[in-house]
């Protein structure tokens, strides 16, 4: 007896699938098919955030340039080793605990020079007022990942970055190293004050100022969680 025409066919479908599935999973690698994205916490002790600032104008050399460090950085990064495209992270930089002028972050930089207790106090109350960066109404500057573009080590990521009630996009070149458990993440990129709707500090009818443009270096480490 011959079997049914509707069994042959449902056959013959089942037979096509798996031999148009196995070129594919031979292109995706061994075991890429059933890899799954990890997800990572970012660890606030081990990450760090600087963002510097330059000064402009007639008279900046009565000034200083700046460096602001983020500590306590918090967020989340899903990552997949087989597909980096599909790179997710949301990162919270809370705006009250950035450091001023730490005097190794300044030599880091290569600025010469310290500031004192005074001018540091001055500069951090110039940072969070409602005309800068709104400390009290905007507690905090959020970043997120909306695409990954290359190939560990080397990534390129477009983020969205929100200050205040301004949203813009960036881009920024990345090292991702992958040691265990621990995802390491380091970079830079530049933005513009102007962007986000503040405008740069200015004293003296513009003698002293800062430039719009500032530039943000960045080491992102994060540990795997434990299911």
């Amino acid at each position: 007896m011959h079997p049914p025409a509707r069994d042959t066919r449902r056959r013959w479908t089942g037979l096509v699938a798996a031999g148009l599935a196995a070129p594919a999973l031979l292109l995706l690698g061994p075991g890429s098919a059933l890899a799954a994205p990890r997800e990572y916490t970012l660890d606030p002790a081990a990450s760090l955030l600087r963002v510097i600032v330059q000064r402009q104008g007639a008279l900046s050399v009565l000034a200083h340039d700046h460096v602001f460090a983020a500590k306590g950085l918090a967020g989340r990064i899903s990552f997949n080793t087989d597909a980096p495209a599909a790179t997710a992270a949301e990162i919270s930089i809370p705006v009250a605990a950035l450091e001023v002028d730490d005097s190794k972050e300044r030599e880091r930089e290569g600025f010469t020079g310290e500031l004192n207790e005074s001018n540091r106090a001055s500069v951090r109350t110039n940072m969070l007022a409602p005309d800068q960066l709104a400390a009290a109404a905007f507690p905090r500057i959020t970043v997120a990942v909306e695409r990954t573009e290359g190939s560990l080590p080397s990534l390129r990521l477009r983020l969205r970055v929100r200050i205040r009630q301004q949203e813009q996009t960036l881009t920024a070149p990345v090292t991702a190293i992958l040691n265990g458990d621990t995802l390491t993440v380091r970079g830079e990129t530049e933005l513009l004050q102007s962007a986000f709707g503040i405008t740069p500090y200015a004293s003296l009818l513009g003698a002293i100022a800062v430039q719009d443009a500032v530039r943000v270096k960045f080491e992102i480490v994060a540990r795997a969680s434990r299911s």
